[in-house]
């Protein structure tokens, strides 16, 4: 089934090579100072997107959510591979607090109330790593675990039976079977716990990316090649060890996956053929929605899912009831930044207040391209129009 999208908005055109985005990582440039928007242009126009903070152009990663009442940014490259940080802001859009890292903030994860877990590497030691930041009445408290070097993590999952589970999308280098046979998939997800060494399950699953926990379960997003932008979604049971297609295909450019409110529905964008996917995990049914652009990030907002289209710099707010057809009842505009705001990377949200967040994260190489003072950012929709997404997406 496909619900189509036709002129609705008008100037959504797919053409990467027009906008000039790159999307490799590249090396890191020299850091710029990080600035928050009211210290360089004062308060904006109600009518007007806002610029909560500008980020190095040297940054990497798109690591931002919004959960229990914050905004949460990694930011790595203040001082050239460096000063690893996240940003803590609150709902006025104001910067309350920053928590310094030992290793980078390549994703940030919701761990249970008022607390995100923090994945990165470090050079010293070289080691990759996890921090959990927790929100409290005194402030805010950091719990810092190295994971030992039997295991490299690329993302965390979730926490099952009383263990953290990872992906290492390099797999176990212990593997004595996977080292014989260069075609077989390696074993890529791994548990640690606070007082024993990493292990990995037995399962094999090729190039893992990101993923999460889905009741007993995880949805992971695997390539078959890193080098190409194809990927598929797919439902690991780590009690059985076995893996099933969600969509039963590859994925032109897709996105991280999302559950839906009614927990049945997974959602997962594919940006080079403009398409949001809904999948039913229970009764299979799946449903095709026509951007017209670019979607790359998606994020559930209350009753809502708010949809980034990261050429574009641009969005939608879709109401997609289980037994309905998908509308559009909202859109976002970031284009008035320039090329201050390069792409439109990720979205997070917060019903309760009506902001809809975009990140900018495109690391720019200064051996082969001329580097600006900035195009990377985090922003957020105008005041003035987050009344009627509270109305549209609390009910």
């Amino acid at each position: 089934m496909r619900w189509n999208l036709l002129n609705v908005l008008s100037s959504f055109h797919c053409v990467i090579a027009a906008a000039g985005i790159g999307f490799g990582l590249g090396q890191p440039a020299l850091a710029s100072k990080v600035t928050d928007f009211a210290e360089v242009f004062g308060v904006s126009a109600p009518s007007e997107p806002v610029l909560l903070t500008k980020m190095d152009i040297g940054e990497p990663y798109d690591s931002m959510i919004f959960h229990d009442g914050y905004l949460w940014v990694g930011q790595n490259r203040k001082e050239f591979n460096a000063n690893y940080r996240v940003s803590i802001f609150g709902r006025d859009g104001q910067r309350i607090h920053e928590v310094s890292l030992k290793h980078t903030a390549y994703t940030v994860h919701p761990y249970g109330q008022g607390a995100i877990i923090v994945t990165g590497t470090s050079s010293s030691p070289n080691l990759t790593a996890w921090t959990v930041i927790r929100a409290g009445a005194g402030g805010f408290t950091t719990e810092h675990h190295w994971i030992p070097a039997e295991a490299w993590s690329n993302g965390w999952l979730g926490t099952l039976g009383g263990k953290e589970f990872f992906l290492d999308i390099g797999g176990n280098s212990d593997d004595s079977d996977g080292s014989m046979d260069p075609n077989l998939p390696a074993q890529t997800i791994f548990t640690v716990n606070r007082s024993s060494a990493p292990s990995y399950l037995k399962m094999r699953l090729r190039g893992p990316v990101s993923g999460f926990k889905h009741g007993n379960q995880f949805i992971i997003l695997r390539k078959d090649s890193i080098a190409s932008p194809a990927g598929k979604v797919v439902i690991v049971d780590p009690a059985s060890g076995t893996s099933r297609d969600v969509l039963d295909r590859q994925l032109d450019r897709p996105g991280e996956p999302v559950i839906m409110p009614d927990g049945e529905r997974l959602v997962v964008a594919e940006a080079n053929r403009g398409i949001v996917h809904f999948a039913n995990l229970r009764t299979g049914e799946k449903v095709e929605f026509e951007t017209g652009g670019s979607p790359k990030s998606v994020t559930v907002a209350g009753t809502c899912l708010i949809v980034g289209m990261e050429v574009e710099k641009k969005g939608m707010v879709l109401k997609a009831p289980a037994n309905g057809p998908v509308e559009m009842v909202g859109s976002f505009d970031f284009n008035s930044f320039g090329e201050s705001f390069r792409g439109l990377r990720r979205v997070a949200a917060d019903v309760a207040s009506g902001t809809i967040y975009g990140l900018s994260a495109y690391p720019c190489n200064p051996i082969v391209q001329s580097c600006p003072d900035t195009w990377n950012a985090v922003v957020a929709n105008p005041v003035a129009g987050r009344e009627a997404i509270i109305e549209k997406c609390s009910k």
